[in-house]
């Protein structure tokens, strides 16, 4: 009879069940990228960012592991850049899930900023690219006044 698992062994192999399926996932979404998410790459790259595209990541492994895929992490910044759409993020239940996820992310040290696809759809690219630079301005200034 094979030995029981630690607690914390339990753990380990859930975070590495958990990398490996958001491996899989990641992949999937890459290869399945909405219009919106290629608008999103394709300012990120115009803009000179270094990024990752459909990120896997795992949050609070210390105690209830659990697996996010961020649409774009711009890595020098930890800034997490979804882009939602209206299907999945705008019942009560959704936004509470966003919230939950919000509040996790920014506790592992990241920070998020939320676009919807409809904003995608009709704002002139500038202006995105100005939204992004100044979340990153005022990431800036709240670290330094710290």
């Amino acid at each position: 009879m094979p030995k029981k698992k630690t607690k914390k062994e339990q753990l380990e192999d859930k975070i590495i069940f958990l990398e490996n399926l958001g491996r899989v996932y990641a992949k999937r979404l890459v290869k399945n990228k909405t219009k919106w998410e290629v608008i999103l790459y394709t300012i990120l790259k115009d803009l000179h960012y270094k990024f990752e595209f459909q990120v896997p990541i795992i949050v609070n492994k210390t105690k209830k592991p659990q697996l996010f895929i961020l649409d774009f992490l711009l890595t020098d910044y930890n800034l997490v850049l979804e882009a939602d759409g209206a299907k999945y993020h705008t019942s009560k239940k959704d936004v509470a899930s966003d919230n939950r996820r919000t509040k996790q992310l920014r506790k592992e040290g990241y920070d998020i900023l939320r676009l919807f696809n409809k904003q995608i759809s009709i704002f002139p690219k500038e202006l995105i690219q100005q939204i992004i630079q100044q979340k990153l301005k005022l990431m800036e200034a709240a670290k330094t006044s710290n």
